[in-house]
């Protein structure tokens, strides 16, 4: 059985916002790209972390882990002498030397990645902050994934070509581990 990855889309009217031009230096992790405001960057009802605004993806999981603290992969169920887990098809990985842990996004584990095109990281976890960089997807090509550093009140704290910034969390999928 493979693992599936589904994106959904949130609802709700695009709006621009007013945030100034990011300067030069701002510039220099989108490779000769501007940073635009998009639609999926702000919606006019919405307030950050509004829960009305559903995530892309759960943000905890059930993972296994070797003795080292390395994710095996995601927990499925467990047998009497193993742990089936998915990766990209389900293995079974032996109960000795392994353990069952909750991953979750607010503790800073996991990753991130994002089914849309142009979807900006910000210094802070609000609007009105400066964009440092955009992240987006090119459907003929597998997501990138970025690392989560944690997760404030609706927006991921995320690393991305080496600088640190936020984005809001419908605009992403979190997943326990990478397995593109």
């Amino acid at each position: 059985m493979g693992l599936v990855f589904m994106c959904c889309s949130c609802g709700g009217k695009g709006g621009k916002n007013d945030d100034a031009t990011p300067t030069e230096t701002e510039l220099t992790d989108v490779s000769d790209a501007e940073i635009t405001e998009t639609e999926t960057d702000t919606y006019d009802e919405e307030a950050d972390g509004d829960p009305k605004i559903k995530a892309a993806s759960v943000d905890h999981m059930k993972m296994v882990i070797d003795s080292r603290g390395n994710a095996v992969g995601r927990y499925v169920r467990t047998n009497q002498t193993s742990y089936t887990v998915a990766v990209q098809d389900d293995v079974e990985i032996p109960k000795i030397g392994h353990k069952i842990v909750t991953y979750s996004a607010k503790n800073g584990q996991g990753v991130l990645f994002t089914h849309r095109t142009h979807v900006n990281i910000r210094t802070q976890p609000t609007l009105e902050s400066p964009v440092i960089t955009q992240i987006s997807f090119d459907k003929d090509k597998t997501p990138e994934t970025y690392p989560c550093l944690g997760k404030i009140r609706g927006w991921y704290k995320i690393r991305v070509k080496g600088k640190v910034g936020y984005v809001r969390h419908d605009l992403v999928e979190w997943d326990g581990m990478d397995s593109f």
